[in-house]
C-alpha cells in the first residue's frame, strides 16, 4: 500500500504531465501543498526518473572494543584539540541520539536590577506616548568593540590527552594580550531602512569626537535624507548627552530623545542591525 507522500507525489507528476505549462505554484495550489514540494518532486523526477527518495545511510554504532579505543586515542593523539564532538561522528558515535538528548542554545537577556526594570517600563511608556508617536522615523545609534584577533575573544579552549604535560606547550596554552588591540565601530540606523555609514576608530569615543565624526559627518546627512518627521534615539552613554552635544542637537535643530525619557539598559527596543527595524 502506497504511503500518504507517495500518493501526493504521484498526483503532482501526473498534474504536471497532463498541462506541462501549469505554473509549480498552479499545482501546489490546487492540492494545497507548498510550492518548495511540487518543485522537488518534479526536479527529482526529471534527474533520476523516480520520486522515490534515496535511502538514508543509517550510521552504526561502533562498539568500544579495543579496535575501537585505539582508533579514539588515536584520533587525540593526532589532534589534542579536536572537540569530542568531531571525533565522535568521525567514529559514528550516536549516544547522545540514542539517549533521546538535544541541544539547546541560551537565549541572552539584559541584566537589569529592579531599580532599573521600573525605570525602563515608566520611560519606555513616557517615551512612546509622547514622542514615538508623533514621527515616522526613529533614527538610533549604536557602537561596538571589535577585537583585532579574534584569537583574543575570551572563550575556553580544551584539548584532549592522557597526560596534560605530553603535547606541545603551544597546544596546552593560549598567549592572550592585556591589552588586545580593538577597534570601535559606531553606526546610526533608521527604522525605515536608512543607516549612516559606520565610523571605525581605535580612540575611546568623547564628546568632541562624538560630535565631529558621528553627528556632523555621519547622523545630520542622514537626518537630511528624510523628508518625514524624525526623532534621534542616542543610548545612556554620558558623551551622549555632555553639554556641547546638547549645544550642538539645539544648534542644528534636532530632535532627540531626552535623557529622562531614555530606558535604561533596553538593548531588546533597539533596531536590528540586519534589517535596521525596531
Amino acid at each position: 500500500m502506497e504511503s500518504k507522500e507517495q500518493l501526493v507525489r504521484d498526483k503532482i507528476l501526473r498534474i504536471h504531465h497532463e498541462n506541462k505549462d501549469l505554473s509549480h505554484r498552479s499545482i501546489a495550489k490546487t492540492l494545497g501543498i507548498a510550492n518548495s514540494t511540487v518543485s522537488r518532486v518534479i526536479k527529482r523526477f526529471e534527474e533520476r526518473l523516480t520520486t522515490d527518495r534515496k535511502p538514508r545511510s543509517e550510521g552504526k554504532s561502533i562498539p568500544y572494543n579495543t579496535k575501537n579505543h585505539n582508533r579514539v586515542v588515536g584520533a587525540f593523539n593526532r589532534n589534542p584539540n579536536a572537540s569530542v564532538r568531531d571525533v565522535a561522528k568521525k567514529l559514528h558515535q550516536k549516544a547522545k541520539t540514542k539517549a533521546g538528548l538535544r541541544t539547546f542554545k541560551v537565549q541572552k537577556a539584559p541584566n537589569r536590577d529592579e531599580k532599573q526594570n521600573k525605570s525602563a517600563k515608566t520611560r519606555a511608556r513616557k517615551l512612546y506616548l509622547n514622542m514615538l508617536t508623533k514621527v515616522e522615523c526613529c533614527i538610533m545609534d549604536d557602537e561596538t568593540y571589535v577585537k583585532a584577533d579574534f584569537k583574543q575573544i575570551p572563550g575556553n579552549l580544551f584539548f584532549t590527552a592522557k597526560d596534560k604535560f605530553s603535547v606541545p606547550e603551544h597546544v596546552r596554552t593560549q598567549k592572550m594580550s592585556k591589552f588586545a588591540k580593538k577597534f570601535l565601530v559606531w553606526q546610526a540606523i533608521c527604522t525605515c531602512g536608512k543607516r549612516s555609514a559606520p565610523f571605525v576608530t581605535q580612540d575611546t569615543m568623547n564628546g568632541q569626537v562624538y560630535i565631529k565624526e558621528c553627528l556632523q559627518k555621519r547622523l545630520l546627512p542622514l537626518l537630511k535624507a528624510h523628508n518625514v518627521p524624525t526623532i534621534f534615539w542616542p543610548d545612556l552613554a554620558s558623551c551622549h548627552y555632555s553639554k556641547d552635544v546638547l549645544k550642538w542637537y539645539a544648534d542644528n535643530k534636532v530632535n532627540f530623545v531626552p535623557k529622562m525619557f531614555n530606558p535604561p539598559n533596553t538593548p531588546e527596543l533597539r533596531p536590528s542591525r540586519s534589517t535596521g527595524r525596531l
